[in-house]
Protein backbone atom coordinates (compact mmCIF):
# COMPACT_ATOMS: atom_id res chain seq x y z
CA UNK A 1 0.00 0.00 0.00
CA UNK A 2 1.32 3.42 -0.96
CA UNK A 3 2.21 5.66 2.13
CA UNK A 4 0.80 9.63 1.03
CA UNK A 5 3.09 12.20 1.50
CA UNK A 6 2.58 13.89 4.86
CA UNK A 7 0.61 10.64 6.27
CA UNK A 8 2.48 9.01 9.46
CA UNK A 9 3.86 5.92 9.51
CA UNK A 10 2.49 3.03 12.03
CA UNK A 11 5.43 0.77 12.40
CA UNK A 12 4.59 -2.08 15.05
CA UNK A 13 7.21 -3.27 17.71
CA UNK A 14 6.90 -6.80 15.84
CA UNK A 15 7.43 -5.25 12.24
CA UNK A 16 10.14 -3.19 13.73
CA UNK A 17 11.91 -6.48 15.31
CA UNK A 18 11.24 -8.53 11.67
CA UNK A 19 12.70 -5.49 10.16
CA UNK A 20 15.86 -5.47 11.45
CA UNK A 21 16.15 -9.05 11.76
CA UNK A 22 16.01 -9.57 8.44
CA UNK A 23 18.81 -7.07 7.83
CA UNK A 24 21.34 -8.38 10.56
CA UNK A 25 20.37 -11.72 8.54
CA UNK A 26 21.65 -10.18 5.27
CA UNK A 27 24.72 -8.74 6.63
CA UNK A 28 23.47 -5.33 6.40
CA UNK A 29 23.73 -4.38 9.57
CA UNK A 30 24.50 -5.39 13.14
CA UNK A 31 22.92 -3.91 15.94
CA UNK A 32 26.32 -3.35 18.46
CA UNK A 33 29.15 -2.86 15.88
CA UNK A 34 30.28 -1.50 12.62
CA UNK A 35 32.31 -3.34 9.86
CA UNK A 36 35.54 -1.34 10.86
CA UNK A 37 35.11 -2.43 14.44
CA UNK A 38 34.80 -6.04 13.18
CA UNK A 39 37.88 -5.77 11.17
CA UNK A 40 40.27 -4.43 13.78
CA UNK A 41 38.66 -6.97 15.78
CA UNK A 42 39.92 -9.73 13.90
CA UNK A 43 43.01 -7.98 12.93
CA UNK A 44 43.68 -7.41 16.98
CA UNK A 45 43.12 -11.24 17.03
CA UNK A 46 45.41 -12.89 14.32
CA UNK A 47 48.33 -10.63 16.08
CA UNK A 48 47.61 -12.11 19.00
CA UNK A 49 46.81 -15.89 18.24
CA UNK A 50 49.58 -15.84 15.20
CA UNK A 51 46.97 -17.09 12.76
CA UNK A 52 46.34 -15.29 9.68
CA UNK A 53 43.13 -12.42 9.65
CA UNK A 54 41.55 -15.22 7.06
CA UNK A 55 41.88 -17.41 9.16
CA UNK A 56 40.01 -15.51 11.98
CA UNK A 57 36.34 -16.27 11.50
CA UNK A 58 34.02 -13.29 11.17
CA UNK A 59 30.83 -14.69 12.92
CA UNK A 60 32.74 -15.98 15.49
CA UNK A 61 34.35 -12.72 15.81
CA UNK A 62 31.41 -11.15 16.34
CA UNK A 63 29.78 -13.45 19.10
CA UNK A 64 32.76 -13.22 21.10
CA UNK A 65 32.63 -9.68 20.61
CA UNK A 66 29.09 -9.73 22.13
CA UNK A 67 29.91 -11.79 25.04
CA UNK A 68 33.01 -9.50 25.86
CA UNK A 69 30.73 -6.62 25.93
CA UNK A 70 27.57 -8.59 27.63
CA UNK A 71 30.80 -9.82 30.64
CA UNK A 72 31.16 -5.91 30.66
CA UNK A 73 34.54 -5.79 29.36
CA UNK A 74 33.14 -3.38 26.06
CA UNK A 75 35.35 -0.39 27.34
CA UNK A 76 38.42 -2.20 27.96
CA UNK A 77 37.66 -3.55 24.37
CA UNK A 78 36.79 -0.24 23.01
CA UNK A 79 39.67 1.10 24.26
CA UNK A 80 42.46 -2.23 23.31
CA UNK A 81 40.99 -1.33 19.79
CA UNK A 82 41.52 1.68 19.57
CA UNK A 83 44.89 1.26 21.08
CA UNK A 84 45.57 -1.19 17.91
CA UNK A 85 48.41 -2.82 20.47
CA UNK A 86 47.82 -4.73 23.04
CA UNK A 87 47.75 -2.45 26.09
CA UNK A 88 45.34 -4.35 28.53
CA UNK A 89 47.29 -7.65 28.94
CA UNK A 90 44.51 -9.27 30.62
CA UNK A 91 42.15 -8.84 27.68
CA UNK A 92 44.42 -9.92 25.13
CA UNK A 93 44.97 -12.72 26.85
CA UNK A 94 41.33 -13.69 27.69
CA UNK A 95 40.96 -12.93 23.63
CA UNK A 96 43.67 -15.11 22.78
CA UNK A 97 42.36 -17.76 25.11
CA UNK A 98 38.92 -17.26 23.74
CA UNK A 99 39.88 -18.08 19.84
CA UNK A 100 42.19 -21.22 21.00
CA UNK A 101 39.73 -22.76 23.38
CA UNK A 102 36.41 -21.76 21.78
CA UNK A 103 35.33 -20.68 25.68
CA UNK A 104 34.69 -16.99 25.76
CA UNK A 105 33.14 -14.81 28.52
CA UNK A 106 29.48 -13.96 28.68
CA UNK A 107 26.67 -12.19 30.92
CA UNK A 108 26.66 -15.79 32.80
CA UNK A 109 30.29 -16.09 33.26
CA UNK A 110 31.59 -18.29 30.18
CA UNK A 111 30.35 -19.63 27.15
CA UNK A 112 31.51 -22.62 24.36
CA UNK A 113 30.65 -21.27 21.42
CA UNK A 114 33.25 -23.15 19.09
CA UNK A 115 34.51 -26.45 20.33
CA UNK A 116 35.17 -28.50 16.76
CA UNK A 117 36.35 -24.26 15.42
CA UNK A 118 38.32 -23.63 18.10
CA UNK A 119 41.91 -22.82 17.35
CA UNK A 120 43.94 -25.28 19.00
CA UNK A 121 42.79 -28.31 16.91
CA UNK A 122 44.45 -26.49 13.89
CA UNK A 123 47.76 -25.49 15.99
CA UNK A 124 47.58 -29.38 16.68
CA UNK A 125 47.06 -30.63 12.97
CA UNK A 126 48.01 -33.91 14.22
CA UNK A 127 44.68 -34.69 15.97
CA UNK A 128 41.27 -34.18 15.58
CA UNK A 129 38.67 -32.99 18.68
CA UNK A 130 37.53 -35.56 20.78
CA UNK A 131 34.04 -36.90 19.54
CA UNK A 132 35.00 -36.04 15.77
CA UNK A 133 34.62 -38.19 13.66
CA UNK A 134 37.20 -39.29 10.70
CA UNK A 135 37.01 -40.05 7.42
CA UNK A 136 38.30 -44.04 7.95
CA UNK A 137 37.22 -46.69 10.14
CA UNK A 138 40.43 -47.70 11.87
CA UNK A 139 42.40 -44.64 10.97
CA UNK A 140 43.46 -43.82 14.73
CA UNK A 141 45.96 -47.35 14.50
CA UNK A 142 48.05 -45.32 12.14
CA UNK A 143 50.05 -42.74 12.91
CA UNK A 144 49.52 -39.27 12.36
CA UNK A 145 50.41 -37.90 9.05
CA UNK A 146 54.15 -36.58 8.75
CA UNK A 147 54.98 -38.59 12.09
CA UNK A 148 58.30 -40.46 11.98
CA UNK A 149 57.73 -43.83 11.56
Amino acid sequence: MPVQAGAALSLTRRGFTIRLASLIAAGVAHPALGQDELQSFRALSARLTGFSEAGIDPELALHMMDGLRAAGLGDALESLLADGLPGNDELARQIAVAWYSGFHPDATGTSLRAYYDALVWRALDYTRPPGQCSAAPGDWSEPPAGAAQ
